[in-house]
């Protein structure tokens, strides 16, 4: 058994939470939940959404306060045959993040504007799997119909899988009005990666004939049998020594030269080495000896991986933690027509960031066959690219009276310029197009004091195959959106929201090599998602 778990280490919780590209949070307020569009802001979060905008803030200073909480419900579905439950077995991780808070300061001149944010700009939850992951299990299952003609009936072992991620960004800008039509701003924003892996893999057991044994004690005692039959030639080697080489193993019994459980014994070897049970009583002690000679390279190859199986079935756990940084150069623009149309426009370049792990404790995967030092997991100091891609955002707010206004927003993410397959040494295209969002807000002012506000949000996913994994996948979605806004006072806003997002249901068609064997089994994997968020925010004015 080359490997016994497979997983993509930096594809756990690793992209976005809720809304955005594959690895960007765009959720970074309770009126962005409210109205599912801000690019166009020209209220305190458009520190994030249009740096730009800020100019039109009134003189002083501007603080907002945000926090989300997010439930998220992840389900694959496997059809792998060997699986319990197959072919409906559906594995799923649950998601939570309580706190995902957004804050922001900006203080305007008139003419300049300089602000700060702080945002979970990737990642901000973890996600749990009680029952552990298909990768994980599969291996394991194969087990019983490799090991079928020594008795296996069924597996069984507990495996759980925990992982958090955030991306933490810490953003300062400066904002310029040219005229009463155009400003411009200029940021940057320093990313600081931390994700977390725990997990364990214990208890592995199968059921042989009715017995539940652990799985390294069947490997254990079939690396001992393996060496039993090697160990024939030097056993008989003293009968052949002594004349004895043409005795069938019969008449060596017969004469005293074996015992009935060693004859026993050597039979059962050479059955066990493909000799055609006819032919087993007529070969001499000569001939058994070179037979297994012979089968000994390939008895020695079996032996090994027997070996190597049997500590990958011993209990095992996974305590890491990853961490990196990088920095994101941003530029805006923004446009304001006759006081009733603005436009905002950002481009964030691309995020170059690398993770390193911190590794406490690891999960075995295989053994390297040249020199027999394990395969980890996630090796201790290994990198793991975690890039982000460029964005360009582009929004409109239209007030076509006082207390009516219409928002759209698009934002069109440069995916294909990012290596998603985590490593400079691969050269995986999981990505056919960009992944492109749009999003449609209107606002309405019940009384002077009171806003209410619906919305809708779309996304369009450009991955491949290649990129979907139950760890990692994306899908298109619709999200709506709904909420209040509130002028307690001149100086103090208040925002509440809820979103509620529908993924579109996705499959892939894989196959895998069964555990120790050449042989190929397809499966077919259904993914999905839902997902909900509440947020409230509280804007400050001075």
């Amino acid at each position: 058994m080359k490997k016994l778990i497979s997983v993509v280490s930096a594809l756990v919780v690793t992209g976005s939470l809720l809304a955005g590209g594959l690895v960007t949070n765009t959720n970074q307020s309770a009126q962005y939940i409210r109205l599912l569009s801000r690019n166009a802001s020209v209220d305190i979060d458009a520190v994030y959404y249009n740096p730009a905008g800020l100019t039109k803030l009134a003189q002083g200073f501007h603080f907002g306060l945000n926090n989300q909480t997010i439930g998220q419900g992840r389900s694959v579905m496997n059809s792998y045959p060997y699986l319990h439950g197959a072919p409906d077995r559906e594995f799923i991780g649950k998601v939570s993040a309580p706190f995902f808070p957004s804050i922001y300061a900006a203080y305007n001149t008139g003419k300049v504007a300089f602000s700060a944010s702080f945002n979970p700009v990737g990642g901000g939850g973890g996600a749990t799997y009680d029952e552990g992951l298909a990768m994980i299990e599969m291996p394991i299952s194969d087990l019983v119909p490799v090991l079928q003609s020594r008795g296996a009936q069924d597996y069984r072992l507990e495996t759980n899988f925990i992982g958090s991620s955030v991306f933490y960004g810490f953003q300062g800008n400066v904002s310029y009005k040219i005229n009463d039509i155009i400003s411009i701003a200029a940021g940057a924003r320093y990313v600081m990666a931390r994700n977390t892996y725990e997990g364990k893999l214990e208890n592995i057991e199968l059921n042989m004939g009715g017995t539940w044994i652990p799985a390294s004690t069947v490997f254990t005692g079939l690396a001992s049998q393996l060496s039993s039959i090697v160990a024939i030639p030097n056993s008989v080697s003293p009968i052949i020594q002594g004349g004895g080489g043409g005795l069938t193993l019969a008449q060596a019994e017969g004469m005293g030269y074996l015992t009935a459980a060693q004859r026993a014994g050597i039979e059962a070897g050479l059955g066990a080495i493909g000799v055609p049970a006819a032919n087993i009583p007529l070969m001499t002690i000569t001939q058994v000896s070179g037979a297994v000679t012979t089968a000994t390279p390939t008895l020695n190859g079996q032996i090994a991986q027997a070996t190597a199986t049997a500590s990958l079935m011993q209990n095992q756990k996974a305590d890491v933690l990853q961490t990196g940084s990088g920095i994101t150069p941003i530029i805006g623009v923004n446009l304001t027509f006759a006081e009733i149309v603005n436009v905002g426009i950002k481009y964030e370049f691309a995020t170059k960031l690398r993770v390193t792990n911190q590794t406490t404790s690891d999960f075995t995967t295989g053994f390297n066959p040249e020199t027999g030092a394990p395969v980890t997991m996630f090796p201790d100091g290994a990198e793991t690219i975690n890039d982000m891609p460029a964005m360009l955002a582009v929004g409109v707010e239209v007030r076509p009276m006082d207390r009516f206004m219409l928002t759209g927003s698009v934002n069109y993410y440069f995916d294909q310029g990012i290596d998603y397959d985590g490593s400079a040494d691969k050269d995986m295209d999981m990505i056919d197009k960009n992944f492109l969002e749009y999003a449609f807000g209107l606002e309405y002012g019940l009384t002077k004091s009171l806003r209410a506000s619906l919305a809708y949000a779309g996304t369009s996913t450009g991955v491949n195959l290649d990129y979907q994994d139950e760890l990692s996948y994306s899908l298109n979605t619709n999200t709506f959106g709904g909420g209040l806004g509130f002028r307690i006072s001149p100086m103090i806003d208040l925002n509440i929201g809820g979103i509620y997002t529908i993924y579109q249901e996705g499959e892939k068609n894989s196959s895998r090599a069964m555990t120790g064997t050449t042989i190929s089994v397809p499966f077919k994997e259904t993914f999905n998602k839902d997902t909900w968020v509440v947020a409230i925010g509280v804007d400050l004015h001075f």
